[in-house]
């Protein structure tokens, strides 16, 4: 009996880490040197270093640096497969069906392709970004 307790518990709190979920974002800390440049991300006036900018994980994404008498930088963010938290995920959705090799493996399959679909199984590179900016030439 306090085997099903514990089953049902550790089901529930799993649904609900799931509910919570919209689309991944990340944090990518932006400084520059000299710092009080402005931060573009996508095209749009974000802050001004040092600061964090905040991507989604979907797709990837241009940083543009920009400081008057400097050259200006475009940095591209670029996503990553990195499909070790959506396999552990399946392993331990699959041990929590019941524990079939074969719905571990079903499980495994389908909770990577859905990590891969909402951005999950991704992650942003760089992860930090740290930009000495360029005298401008006379």
């Amino acid at each position: 009996m306090a085997h099903r307790t514990i089953f049902v518990l550790v089901s529930i709190v799993y649904m609900l880490a799931l509910a919570g979920c919209g689309v991944p974002k990340q944090k990518i800390p932006v400084s520059t040197n000299p710092i009080g440049a402005t931060i573009y991300a996508d095209g749009k006036k974000t802050c001004i270093s040092p600061c964090s900018v905040s991507f989604d994980r979907k797709g990837d994404h241009l940083l543009t640096i920009v400081m008057e008498g400097y050259e200006q930088e475009d940095l591209e963010i670029t996503r990553q497969f990195m499909p070790d938290e959506a396999i552990r995920d399946g392993i331990i959705s699959g041990v929590l069906m019941g524990g079939d090799p074969k719905e571990v493996g079903a499980e495994v399959a389908k909770e990577v392709d859905e990590q891969e679909r909402s951005g999950e199984a991704y992650e942003l590179v760089p992860a930090i970004v740290t930009v000495k900016l360029r005298p401008k030439a006379d």
